[in-house]
């Protein structure tokens, strides 16, 4: 028995993966826009305190270049909101959807003040970006604040997250990802040190390990 499909089913068939499609091509541009963002915001900071360090005024051309990132950032502002208004459901979201944006938009906004934080209190001598990954001495007071963000408010807002923002499917996901990252640890930390400890010695010909200690 051979079924005859009209041309409205066969677009009713193709609609949920063409939306589909839409919406992740928006979400993939409005990572990237926030990424440029971040790269312009870079461009010109960076810019400002070269000619600050080097004593130097802005000129017309530095003026210029400023106003253009401003220009070019502002522009990128602007298609990130209307991506981000066509990106949004057109059923509204259920408390679950909405309480699990809210916490990642605060975890988002968390990291960027830690690492705002660690910038600005310039261990290597002057504020700067690269004290964000600096292994330089923190004051004591700045350290047991960030001890205390990381080692209590993460976790009690992680364990908050996954009890009562996640849904089964995604909890799943979770569950079965940490299992798979732990077998991998316990199996390749050993498996790597016993390897390690090989290579330490010296080999018959007297050359030394290329293995990193």
């Amino acid at each position: 028995m051979t079924v005859t499909r009209t041309a409205p089913e066969f677009r009713e068939m193709a609609e949920p993966r063409t939306t589909a499609a839409s919406l992740l091509w928006r979400w993939v541009g409005i990572i990237g826009l926030t990424l440029a963002m971040a790269f312009l915001l870079g461009i010109g900071v960076g810019f400002v305190k070269g000619h600050s360090d080097h004593g130097g005024g802005l000129g017309i051309k530095a003026v210029a270049i400023l106003a253009a990132l401003l220009l070019a950032l502002t522009g990128s502002a602007w298609l990130l909101q209307r991506l981000i208004r066509s990106a949004r459901p057109e059923e509204p979201l259920t408390t679950k959807e909405r309480l699990n944006r809210n916490i990642l938009i605060a975890a988002g906004l968390l990291g960027g003040v830690i690492g705002m934080v660690l910038a600005l209190t310039g261990t290597n001598g002057a504020p700067g970006f690269a004290d964000v990954f600096s292994d330089g001495p923190l004051p004591a007071g700045l350290a047991v604040a960030l001890v205390v963000t990381i080692g209590v408010l993460v976790p009690a807002i992680s364990l908050y997250w996954h009890r009562h923002a996640v849904d089964e499917q995604e909890a799943a996901a979770y569950k079965n990802g940490a299992l798979i990252a732990l077998y991998v640890y316990m199996i390749g930390a050993p498996v790597w040190w016993f390897a390690w400890r090989a290579a330490s010695r010296p080999s018959l010909t007297g050359s030394s390990s290329t293995w990193p200690r």
